[in-house]
Protein backbone atom coordinates (compact mmCIF):
# COMPACT_ATOMS: atom_id res chain seq x y z
CA UNK A 1 0.00 0.00 0.00
CA UNK A 2 1.25 3.46 -0.90
CA UNK A 3 0.80 5.84 2.04
CA UNK A 4 1.23 9.60 1.84
CA UNK A 5 2.33 11.57 4.90
CA UNK A 6 1.34 15.22 5.25
CA UNK A 7 1.39 17.91 7.90
CA UNK A 8 1.89 21.59 8.47
CA UNK A 9 5.65 21.76 7.99
CA UNK A 10 5.74 25.36 9.23
CA UNK A 11 5.07 24.08 12.74
CA UNK A 12 7.97 23.01 14.90
CA UNK A 13 8.54 19.27 15.12
CA UNK A 14 6.10 18.18 12.40
CA UNK A 15 8.84 17.16 9.95
CA UNK A 16 10.49 15.01 12.63
CA UNK A 17 7.19 13.41 13.64
CA UNK A 18 6.46 12.67 9.99
CA UNK A 19 9.85 11.04 9.44
CA UNK A 20 9.26 8.83 12.47
CA UNK A 21 5.86 7.65 11.22
CA UNK A 22 7.17 7.07 7.70
CA UNK A 23 9.91 4.87 9.14
CA UNK A 24 7.32 2.88 11.08
CA UNK A 25 5.18 2.41 7.95
CA UNK A 26 8.18 1.23 5.94
CA UNK A 27 9.05 -1.20 8.72
CA UNK A 28 5.56 -2.69 8.37
CA UNK A 29 6.11 -3.27 4.66
CA UNK A 30 4.28 -0.24 3.27
CA UNK A 31 5.50 2.35 0.75
CA UNK A 32 5.79 5.76 2.41
CA UNK A 33 5.97 9.06 0.51
CA UNK A 34 6.19 12.62 1.82
CA UNK A 35 3.45 15.05 0.76
CA UNK A 36 4.70 18.56 1.52
CA UNK A 37 1.61 20.54 0.52
CA UNK A 38 -1.87 20.37 -0.95
CA UNK A 39 -0.37 21.30 -4.31
CA UNK A 40 2.08 18.40 -4.03
CA UNK A 41 -0.83 16.03 -3.44
CA UNK A 42 -2.60 17.48 -6.48
CA UNK A 43 0.47 16.92 -8.66
CA UNK A 44 1.27 13.40 -7.42
CA UNK A 45 0.82 11.28 -10.54
CA UNK A 46 -0.05 8.07 -8.72
CA UNK A 47 -2.22 8.99 -5.77
CA UNK A 48 -1.50 7.33 -2.43
CA UNK A 49 -4.06 4.81 -1.24
CA UNK A 50 -4.09 6.46 2.20
CA UNK A 51 -3.14 9.94 3.38
CA UNK A 52 -1.87 10.24 6.95
CA UNK A 53 -2.26 13.83 8.17
CA UNK A 54 -0.23 14.80 11.23
CA UNK A 55 -1.42 17.73 13.32
CA UNK A 56 -4.74 19.23 14.34
CA UNK A 57 -8.09 19.73 12.68
CA UNK A 58 -6.86 22.77 10.77
CA UNK A 59 -4.26 20.70 8.95
CA UNK A 60 -6.80 17.99 8.11
CA UNK A 61 -9.15 20.61 6.70
CA UNK A 62 -6.42 21.90 4.37
CA UNK A 63 -5.96 18.49 2.75
CA UNK A 64 -9.57 17.28 2.88
CA UNK A 65 -10.87 18.72 -0.39
CA UNK A 66 -7.97 17.52 -2.53
CA UNK A 67 -8.09 14.09 -0.90
CA UNK A 68 -11.80 13.93 -1.69
CA UNK A 69 -11.11 14.93 -5.29
CA UNK A 70 -8.79 11.93 -5.62
CA UNK A 71 -10.89 9.58 -3.46
CA UNK A 72 -8.10 9.14 -0.89
CA UNK A 73 -9.14 8.18 2.66
CA UNK A 74 -7.64 10.20 5.50
CA UNK A 75 -6.14 9.03 8.78
CA UNK A 76 -5.65 11.89 11.23
CA UNK A 77 -2.86 11.71 13.80
CA UNK A 78 -3.71 14.29 16.42
CA UNK A 79 -1.09 16.75 17.67
CA UNK A 80 -3.46 19.69 18.07
CA UNK A 81 -5.47 20.97 21.01
CA UNK A 82 -8.92 19.75 19.94
CA UNK A 83 -8.67 17.06 17.28
CA UNK A 84 -12.33 16.38 16.50
CA UNK A 85 -11.42 14.89 13.12
CA UNK A 86 -8.32 12.91 14.05
CA UNK A 87 -8.56 9.21 14.81
CA UNK A 88 -5.36 8.28 16.61
CA UNK A 89 -2.46 9.61 18.68
CA UNK A 90 1.18 9.29 17.63
CA UNK A 91 1.81 6.22 19.80
CA UNK A 92 -1.10 4.37 18.17
CA UNK A 93 0.17 4.63 14.61
CA UNK A 94 1.84 1.22 14.20
CA UNK A 95 -1.17 -0.65 15.58
CA UNK A 96 -3.44 1.44 13.31
CA UNK A 97 -1.48 0.41 10.20
CA UNK A 98 -1.61 -3.22 11.31
CA UNK A 99 -5.40 -2.95 11.66
CA UNK A 100 -5.66 -1.41 8.21
CA UNK A 101 -3.57 -4.27 6.83
CA UNK A 102 -6.09 -6.70 8.41
CA UNK A 103 -8.95 -4.58 7.01
CA UNK A 104 -10.12 -4.04 10.59
CA UNK A 105 -11.55 -0.58 10.05
CA UNK A 106 -14.43 1.24 8.39
CA UNK A 107 -14.74 4.23 6.08
CA UNK A 108 -16.77 7.19 7.32
CA UNK A 109 -17.90 9.67 4.68
CA UNK A 110 -18.58 13.34 5.41
CA UNK A 111 -20.44 15.80 3.18
CA UNK A 112 -18.86 19.02 1.95
CA UNK A 113 -20.25 22.38 0.88
CA UNK A 114 -19.64 24.04 -2.47
CA UNK A 115 -19.21 27.81 -2.41
CA UNK A 116 -19.74 29.67 -5.68
CA UNK A 117 -19.52 33.42 -6.22
CA UNK A 118 -21.32 34.81 -9.27
CA UNK A 119 -21.70 31.24 -10.63
CA UNK A 120 -17.94 30.58 -10.37
CA UNK A 121 -17.09 27.64 -8.02
CA UNK A 122 -14.49 28.65 -5.46
CA UNK A 123 -14.13 25.85 -2.92
CA UNK A 124 -15.53 22.63 -1.51
CA UNK A 125 -15.37 22.86 2.27
CA UNK A 126 -15.61 20.17 4.92
CA UNK A 127 -16.40 22.46 7.86
CA UNK A 128 -17.96 25.75 6.85
CA UNK A 129 -18.23 28.80 4.67
CA UNK A 130 -18.33 32.20 6.29
CA UNK A 131 -19.40 35.60 4.99
CA UNK A 132 -17.98 38.28 7.25
CA UNK A 133 -17.52 42.02 7.58
CA UNK A 134 -14.28 43.69 6.54
CA UNK A 135 -13.78 45.97 9.51
CA UNK A 136 -13.61 45.29 13.23
CA UNK A 137 -16.33 47.80 14.10
CA UNK A 138 -19.97 47.86 13.02
CA UNK A 139 -21.96 45.06 11.41
CA UNK A 140 -22.52 43.63 7.95
CA UNK A 141 -26.00 43.57 6.40
CA UNK A 142 -26.68 40.27 4.61
CA UNK A 143 -29.78 39.24 2.65
CA UNK A 144 -30.45 35.49 2.79
CA UNK A 145 -32.43 33.25 0.44
CA UNK A 146 -33.10 29.51 0.65
CA UNK A 147 -34.19 27.81 -2.57
CA UNK A 148 -35.18 31.20 -3.94
CA UNK A 149 -37.34 32.12 -0.95
CA UNK A 150 -36.38 35.14 1.13
CA UNK A 151 -35.31 34.18 4.65
CA UNK A 152 -34.72 37.76 5.71
CA UNK A 153 -31.94 40.27 6.28
CA UNK A 154 -29.45 40.05 9.12
CA UNK A 155 -27.24 42.69 10.71
CA UNK A 156 -24.38 40.76 12.30
CA UNK A 157 -20.65 40.13 12.32
CA UNK A 158 -21.24 37.53 9.64
CA UNK A 159 -23.05 34.36 8.55
CA UNK A 160 -21.76 30.78 8.85
CA UNK A 161 -23.04 28.00 6.58
CA UNK A 162 -21.75 24.72 7.97
CA UNK A 163 -21.92 20.99 7.45
CA UNK A 164 -22.67 18.58 10.32
CA UNK A 165 -18.88 18.20 10.63
CA UNK A 166 -18.57 21.97 11.03
CA UNK A 167 -21.51 22.18 13.42
CA UNK A 168 -19.11 21.56 16.32
CA UNK A 169 -16.68 24.25 15.13
CA UNK A 170 -17.36 28.00 14.68
CA UNK A 171 -21.08 27.29 14.33
CA UNK A 172 -21.21 25.90 17.87
CA UNK A 173 -19.30 28.88 19.28
CA UNK A 174 -21.79 31.21 17.52
CA UNK A 175 -24.76 29.52 19.21
CA UNK A 176 -25.70 27.17 16.37
CA UNK A 177 -26.93 23.59 16.91
CA UNK A 178 -24.90 20.41 17.03
CA UNK A 179 -25.99 18.17 14.14
CA UNK A 180 -24.99 14.50 14.24
CA UNK A 181 -22.89 13.18 11.37
CA UNK A 182 -25.54 10.72 10.21
CA UNK A 183 -27.77 13.61 9.08
CA UNK A 184 -26.57 15.45 5.97
CA UNK A 185 -27.77 19.05 6.22
CA UNK A 186 -26.74 22.69 5.90
CA UNK A 187 -26.73 24.77 9.08
CA UNK A 188 -26.91 28.56 8.74
CA UNK A 189 -26.07 30.65 11.79
CA UNK A 190 -25.56 34.38 12.26
CA UNK A 191 -22.54 35.52 14.27
CA UNK A 192 -23.32 38.10 16.99
CA UNK A 193 -26.58 39.01 15.30
CA UNK A 194 -28.38 42.30 15.91
CA UNK A 195 -31.45 40.82 14.18
CA UNK A 196 -32.79 38.65 16.98
CA UNK A 197 -35.86 37.20 15.25
CA UNK A 198 -33.76 35.17 12.81
CA UNK A 199 -32.41 32.10 14.57
CA UNK A 200 -30.05 29.33 13.38
CA UNK A 201 -31.59 27.29 10.55
CA UNK A 202 -31.07 23.65 9.59
CA UNK A 203 -32.01 22.95 5.96
CA UNK A 204 -31.94 20.00 3.60
CA UNK A 205 -28.46 19.18 2.25
CA UNK A 206 -29.49 19.95 -1.32
CA UNK A 207 -30.96 23.35 -0.45
CA UNK A 208 -29.45 26.24 -2.39
CA UNK A 209 -28.55 29.15 -0.15
CA UNK A 210 -27.93 32.56 -1.69
CA UNK A 211 -26.41 35.49 0.17
CA UNK A 212 -25.96 39.14 -0.80
CA UNK A 213 -24.04 41.70 1.23
CA UNK A 214 -25.18 45.30 1.49
CA UNK A 215 -21.70 46.71 1.85
CA UNK A 216 -18.23 45.18 1.72
CA UNK A 217 -17.19 41.87 3.20
CA UNK A 218 -15.24 38.72 2.47
CA UNK A 219 -15.91 35.00 2.08
CA UNK A 220 -13.81 32.32 3.78
CA UNK A 221 -13.92 28.54 3.36
CA UNK A 222 -12.67 26.32 6.19
CA UNK A 223 -10.86 29.30 7.68
CA UNK A 224 -9.12 30.39 4.45
CA UNK A 225 -10.10 33.68 2.84
CA UNK A 226 -11.44 33.09 -0.69
CA UNK A 227 -12.10 36.66 -1.86
CA UNK A 228 -13.65 40.00 -1.01
CA UNK A 229 -17.31 40.56 -1.89
CA UNK A 230 -19.51 43.60 -2.44
CA UNK A 231 -23.21 44.28 -3.17
CA UNK A 232 -22.80 43.21 -6.82
CA UNK A 233 -21.77 39.69 -5.80
CA UNK A 234 -24.01 36.68 -5.27
CA UNK A 235 -22.64 34.01 -2.93
CA UNK A 236 -24.22 30.56 -3.36
CA UNK A 237 -23.75 27.65 -0.95
CA UNK A 238 -25.06 24.14 -1.53
CA UNK A 239 -23.95 20.55 -1.15
CA UNK A 240 -20.84 19.56 -3.08
CA UNK A 241 -20.62 16.24 -4.86
CA UNK A 242 -17.32 15.59 -3.02
CA UNK A 243 -17.33 13.40 0.09
CA UNK A 244 -14.38 13.29 2.46
CA UNK A 245 -13.50 9.76 3.57
CA UNK A 246 -12.00 9.04 7.00
CA UNK A 247 -10.48 5.84 8.36
CA UNK A 248 -12.31 4.93 11.57
CA UNK A 249 -11.61 2.16 14.08
CA UNK A 250 -14.47 2.88 16.47
CA UNK A 251 -17.75 4.75 16.73
CA UNK A 252 -17.43 8.34 17.90
CA UNK A 253 -19.87 9.96 20.33
CA UNK A 254 -19.90 13.60 19.23
CA UNK A 255 -21.46 14.67 22.53
CA UNK A 256 -18.70 12.97 24.50
CA UNK A 257 -16.11 14.63 22.27
CA UNK A 258 -17.65 18.03 23.05
CA UNK A 259 -17.52 17.29 26.80
CA UNK A 260 -13.93 16.08 26.61
CA UNK A 261 -12.45 18.68 24.31
CA UNK A 262 -14.47 21.85 24.86
CA UNK A 263 -14.64 22.00 28.65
Amino acid sequence: MKIGFAGNLDKEGIAEFRARLMEQATGLGEEAIAIDSVEALRLEQYAPQLLVVIGGDGTLLRFASEAAQRNIPLLGVNLGRIGFLSEIAMNEFSSAIERIQRKDYRIEERMTLLCSINEVPFASCLNDIMIAKQSFSGTIHIDMFCDGQSVGSVFSDGIIASTPTGSTAYNLSAGGPVVTQSLDSIIVTAVCSHTLHIRPIVSAPDAVWTFRVNGEGFVAGDGIKLRNVNPDDRIIVTRSNLRVRFIRFQEHNVFELIRQKLT
